[in-house]
């Protein structure tokens, strides 16, 4: 058993030497604190996530001054206690006195695990009120359900790729029939294979404020581009293995095919979301050879759907 600490400043302007001191006096050796400087507000944790994917082994520790440095939001916290009780590695909170290696402790993870199971009801029970408040403002009761708007279909498909939401549960969500849901997510169902068509444009030049990592078309060279392209998605590992390529419609028009390596590794952060190991572009003729039935082509017009982010098609 290893006792790791973690800690995290939100800016690099702010001082760890507090919460360092206070892990070294918990008996935490030096060489085995990790401190990351980075906002609150960012969802990625480089350092974290290091920690927990690539050191942690079962029965470790991971102390903590307190438990806000640990987690950027309350579904954060949620998902790391879960992460930690599966996965053996035990929690120490200093300034909450709580210690999950022993009985006492161990009930803080049974609580968050009913927090999480509450906090899901409670999305899913909340956004099935305003599906039903959708309906009646467009002035149907019962009948055949409306159809989703692209907002709702993107973040549907959100849902159904993190694999924490069943197909029932989405449609209940918005409001419709399972098999409605199936028509737009069932393109990569456990028996076919396909690729996801990621909608962008070139006015918004997102940075990473963080990281300094550019998203979108970065309008730079390969190097740069393949890593905005293989940005983190939510696609569950049960579903990885499915989709073979990645199509990228810039302007309403099919710019870039890149195929994924058949025996790459999808490196994963803390939150499950994935990136892929995606090849260079394929010319016109690798793209015929490898999607043949795909239907699309090099520069081919693709209008973009006003809230539609991205979408799978089958091969």
């Amino acid at each position: 058993m290893t006792r790791y600490g973690y800690a995290r400043v939100s800016t690099r302007d702010q001082d760890p030497a507090s919460q360092y001191d206070a892990l070294v006096e918990a008996g935490v050796e030096p060489e085995n604190i990790v401190i990351e400087k980075i906002s609150g507000k960012t969802a990625a944790c480089p350092k974290l996530d290091a920690l927990l994917l690539q050191t942690l082994q079962p029965k470790d520790q991971v102390v903590v001054t307190r438990l806000r440095r640990l987690g950027h939001d309350h579904k954060h916290l949620l998902d790391l206690a879960a992460w930690f009780e599966m996965d053996g590695v035990d929690l120490v909170l200093l300034e909450e006195g709580i210690d999950t290696s022993i009985p006492l402790g161990k009930q803080f993870f049974r609580t968050m695990a009913a927090l999480a199971g509450f906090e899901r009801a409670v999305l899913v029970e909340a956004r099935r009120d305003v599906a039903d408040a959708r309906v009646r403002a467009r002035g149907r009761v019962g009948g055949r359900p409306a159809k989703l708007t692209q907002e709702e279909l993107a973040y549907a498909r959100h849902m159904y790729d993190t694999d924490q939401y069943t197909v029932e549960e989405i449609a209940a969500v918005f409001g419709v029939a399972r098999s409605t849901l199936f028509k737009h997510l069932a393109a990569h169902t456990a028996d076919r294979d396909c690729v996801m068509v990621i909608y962008r444009n070139t006015r918004t030049g997102k940075i990473g404020p963080d990281t300094n990592r550019r998203y979108d078309e970065t309008g730079q060279d390969e190097k740069v581009q393949y890593e905005a392209d293989s940005k983190w998605y939510p696609i569950a590992p049960t579903r990885r293995t499915r989709v073979k390529g990645f199509v990228y419609v810039v302007n309403g028009v099919v710019t870039r095919v890149r195929a994924v390596e058949p025996d790459g590794h999808w490196h994963e952060d803390h939150r499950g979301y994935a990136a892929a190991p995606l090849t260079e572009p394929l010319t016109e003729v690798q793209l015929a050879e490898q999607f043949p039935t795909l239907g699309l082509c090099l520069d081919q017009a693709r209008p973009h759907v006003r809230g539609r982010i991205r979408e799978y098609l089958p091969l």
